[in-house]
């Protein structure tokens, strides 16, 4: 289930991206107080149910601002829950600060749902893919490990939010993708950056249906609280799949 946030914005700091997750938290708090404790409180080190992808009009980079028309914020989940209290949190209020920024909420509206049923589908990144070994750096998608690292990452997932293990490896066929240097602000101090080096552009999974679909709906990425991992299907193969 997708919903896309759109909003009035003037400026934004090139870190923008902790903002955005403070504003989806916040609708959440607003659509229930009880539900947001137990993901964000209770559950703070357990992995989220949702995805988020970003996207500015006009975009213009002058230093460390961005200046754009207007931020549209697509968020994604597999769980009604999440989405329901989402919603009702954005009925509730138009105007949010991050910081010295204001973000206005202009509209809403709810995205076709998408099934996933074959066992070969391409993507497309909404937002890039975050792959890391630690204290090694990140992943490209031209290293020898990317595939297993992306089987790594979607485990953690779909164990995370289906409770199972995958029903088999998800396999990477394809990969047409480019680097992405992304620059973000993970302290109070404007000035302070990390640089996070990100895949995008185009990928073919092979999987069971079900995983893949849980990869869909909430992004596979490190770092998705910062709007990174979320797919868009461009493609699908239809074949028998058999558990």
């Amino acid at each position: 289930m997708r919903v896309q946030l759109a909003f009035q914005i003037d400026e934004l700091p090139i870190g923008y991206r902790l903002g955005v997750l403070s504003i989806i938290k916040e609708m959440i708090k607003n659509g229930s107080t009880a539900y947001y404790e137990q993901i964000f409180e209770t559950g703070k080190h357990q992995i989220k149910p949702f995805g988020y992808s970003t996207y500015i009009k006009n975009l213009k980079i002058d230093g460390n601002k961005i200046f754009g028309d207007e931020l549209i914020v697509t968020v994604s989940s597999s769980s009604y829950e999440w989405m329901m209290h989402l919603i009702n949190g954005s009925h509730k209020k138009k105007d949010y600060q991050y910081k010295n920024y204001r973000f206005y909420l202009k509209s809403k509206r709810l995205l076709p749902k998408v099934n996933i049923s074959d066992p070969v589908v391409t993507f497309s990144t909404k937002s890039p893919i975050l792959l890391e070994r630690k204290e090694k750096g990140p992943v490209l998608s031209t290293d020898s490990l990317f595939e297993k690292e992306f089987q790594y990452i979607s485990g953690l997932i779909i164990e995370g939010l289906a409770d199972r293990k995958p029903y088999a490896p998800i396999r990477v066929l394809k990969a047409a993708m480019t680097k992405q240097v992304i620059k973000e602000n993970l302290h109070q101090s404007e000035d302070r950056f990390i640089y996070l080096t990100a895949n995008k552009g185009i990928i073919q999974l092979e999987g069971h249906p079900d995983d893949l679909q849980v990869l869909y709906d909430n992004g596979v990425s490190f770092r998705r609280s910062l709007g990174l991992g979320l797919l868009e299907v461009e493609e699908v193969k239809s074949e028998s799949w058999k558990r």
